[in-house]
């Protein structure tokens, strides 16, 4: 796709639903899959989220309730564990972005926002026994 019809795709996506969700299957690179968020900092002024290792469709319904949320005016706070995400009782995390990273994981982003700034989340989700990775 080309720039000027990507940049198209997600200001409509971000126009009609606020955010846009993108999925990176990191293979190639011998990474994780992530999924990202494009459009918080602009509908809402927020920063982006991100989350690895979720399949595309699980990672879009974790970033859409964070969305959401956003909408109806939670904010997520950094180091902060979060109960409004999932259910269960399960908390998430959220971290800074830093930005030497946005290069590698936020091209799409770099590319949409153009010389506009913009910051970044990671959520950290826990495993079934609610513990968060390096725990």
């Amino acid at each position: 796709m080309d720039l000027a019809k990507e940049k198209k795709a997600i200001a409509n996506n971000i126009r009609k639903y606020g955010w846009h969700c993108l999925h990176v299957f990191a293979k190639e690179q011998g990474g994780s899959p992530f999924t990202y968020t494009i459009g918080l900092t602009e509908s809402y002024g927020v920063p982006e989220i991100m989350v690895f290792g979720l399949p595309a469709e699980r990672g879009h319904g974790v970033l859409s309730a964070c969305a959401h949320l956003i909408k109806e005016g939670h904010r997520f706070e950094t180091d902060m564990p979060d109960d409004n995400v999932l259910q269960g009782g399960y908390k998430v995390i959220f971290k800074m972005a830093k930005p030497q990273s946005f290069e590698y994981y936020f091209g799409t982003a770099m590319r949409y926002y153009g010389d506009k700034p913009f910051e970044a989340m990671v959520m950290f989700i826990p495993d079934k026994h609610h513990h968060f990775p390096g725990n």
